[in-house]
This record gives structure tokens, C-alpha cells and sequence, in this order.
């Protein structure tokens, strides 16, 4: 079993930047596992940025 880690949209599902693809022909059965539950939310994509920044301490030096 290969793993390749990635993102989904709700549409697509790409690989992350530098995660190897295996060279496939044909159809290849895949397991697709959630890291997160993917419950629906009543918050907004806006307040849902804010308490996910909210839940991290913030950086020990500035980001430029």
C-alpha cells in the first residue's frame, strides 16, 4: 500500500506539493481517509479561518 497525503476542496482532491505519483496505466483502486471529520458547519468560511488562527499561539518572531 502506498500513501500520498492531499488535499480535498469538496470537488477535487490533489496531491500536496512533493508527495511522489506512482506511474499508473489504467484504473487503480484507492482508499481515501479523512484526517479531520468532515462534519457540516454552521460558521462561515471567515469565522472558521478565524478560530482555527485563534486555537494557534502566535509565532515568537514576526513574518515578513
Amino acid at each position: 500500500m502506498l500513501t500520498i497525503r492531499g488535499v480535498y476542496d469538496g470537488k477535487t482532491i490533489r496531491p500536496l506539493p512533493g508527495e511522489p505519483l506512482p506511474e499508473v496505466e489504467g484504473e487503480v483502486e484507492v482508499r481515501i481517509v479523512f484526517c479531520e471529520p468532515a462534519s457540516p458547519s454552521d460558521a462561515s468560511p471567515i469565522e472558521q479561518l478565524f478560530r482555527i488562527r485563534d486555537s494557534h499561539p502566535p509565532l515568537p518572531h514576526p513574518v515578513r
